[in-house]
């Protein structure tokens, strides 16, 4: 198991530096990572390629055909007229426009269905506006993920630390308990993407899979899309079926009505979205099966007992973090939230405080692609590179850890 663990954090640390350096396309990346895991006995030989038809690619390739649907009938381009005519065309107008949204949609719904539905949406809006989407695509992701830490539904990590609270006997969060550290994060996210983070991006000119198309602007096809898209929305948020199941039937919705036709519908997908999430999740999953990362984690936990109850909730909140850039965070969660809890027995303090910092820093996934799935369905369309994620992530992780860490502290202490 050591010498597996030890494969893995290499594999993890050439991922690393081929994301960074770009010298291998990340379609080949994504290929090669199962490959070398299986050949290394870190996952079974059958398993190897089954994340590439999991439920999140799914879900990713149903909601961009829907996305696709949107904007071929037109109605991308008229509610992003509607929202520019609201808020004016200036780039500052409609961040404050995406982050309202988007945030208050993401509350209530999968953070990542709510950034591939809105895609289009931003992308007219763009267009309309003059603003390069490169400036706006990323913040559309970050306002996703930051959205989802309102309500105990807006994000899979909430619902996971709910269930391992009731396992180890302790009080469950409430709905809405999360908003009082979800809207002034929304909020301080906002203004930090307003003044700071649009400057950090790069003003390029982005070559999107189509680009150059012209919406139809047909009103009975706009209606029907349109019903389609709010019963698809309805339907993640009752949740009798799961997501990625409305998205599919949502997609096939917009083919069998004659909004899209199956070429168009095949030619949305993005290839490079599909690979890069098919490589990674085995690899994240070998982390924590070999151990490699509760052993770092474990390596942590005698230093965190020992310290006063605001820097060790920092600390429990700075770890979370770390990890949620590269783990699935619902794995994540699993993995830091028991050590969390445990460590603010030992100290002395409320362990709900530790429960919080951990359930809410699995959202806070801004300096990489892969760490959650609103920044994976942005990295293509956008353009960007990885070093673009750690420019203009990194500042916004920082003030995503202070707020996390003096609300916990302020709310729990």
């Amino acid at each position: 198991m050591i010498t597996q663990a030890i494969i893995t954090v290499a594999v993890f640390l050439f991922t690393m530096i081929a994301l960074i350096k770009q010298f291998i396309h990340p379609i080949l990346l994504g290929a090669l990572i199962p490959c070398i895991l299986v050949t290394a006995k870190i996952i079974p030989g059958g398993s190897a390629f089954m994340q590439f038809a999991n439920t999140t690619v799914v879900f990713f390739l149903g909601l961009t055909v829907i996305g696709e649907a949107l904007f071929k009938s037109g109605l991308a381009d008229y509610i992003g007229g509607k929202i520019i005519g609201f808020l004016g065309k200036t780039e500052k107008g409609l961040i404050v426009g995406t982050g309202i949204v988007a945030g208050g949609l993401s509350a209530f719904l999968n953070d990542t269905g709510s950034c591939a539905c809105l895609m289009p949406i931003v992308g007219a809006m763009a267009d309309k506006s003059g603003v390069s989407k490169s400036k706006l695509l990323m913040a559309l992701a970050y306002f996703c993920s930051l959205g989802g830490t309102i309500t105990l539904i807006g994000t899979t990590p909430h619902i996971v630390t709910n269930g391992i609270l009731t396992n180890m006997s302790l009080r469950n969060f409430t709905f809405f308990e999360y908003a009082y550290i979800g809207i002034p994060l929304l909020i301080v996210g906002t203004i930090y993407m307003i003044f700071v983070g649009t400057k950090l991006l790069p003003d390029k000119e982005i070559t999107i899979k189509g680009e150059g198309r012209k919406a139809q602007h047909n009103k009975k096809n706009m209606t029907i899309v349109g019903l389609i898209f709010v019963a698809v929305v309805i339907g993640m948020g009752i949740n009798i079926i799961p997501p990625h199941v409305v998205g599919v039937i949502g997609a096939i919705a917009v083919v069998l009505t004659g909004c899209l036709d199956v070429k168009e519908a095949v030619s949305s997908f993005s290839t490079t979205t599909v690979f890069l999430v098919g490589g990674i999740f085995p690899l994240s999953t070998a982390l924590v099966k070999t151990g490699a990362a509760k052993y770092f984690v474990d390596l942590l936990q005698p230093i965190l007992s020992g310290l006063s109850p605001i820097i060790l909730i920092g600390g429990i909140t700075l770890i979370m973090l770390v990890l949620t850039q590269f783990l699935l965070n619902s794995s994540a969660t699993v993995l830091m939230l028991p050590i969390a809890i445990m460590a603010c027995q030992a100290g002395g303090i409320n362990p709900l405080a530790g429960a919080m910092a951990v359930s809410v820093a699995a959202s806070g996934v801004f300096t990489t692609p892969f760490g959650t799935g609103p920044n994976l369905l942005v990295w293509d369309a956008g353009g960007y590179t990885m070093k673009d994620y750690m420019r203009c992530g990194l500042p916004l992780m920082l003030l995503f850890w202070i707020v996390t860490t003096l609300l916990c502290y302020v709310l729990y202490l």
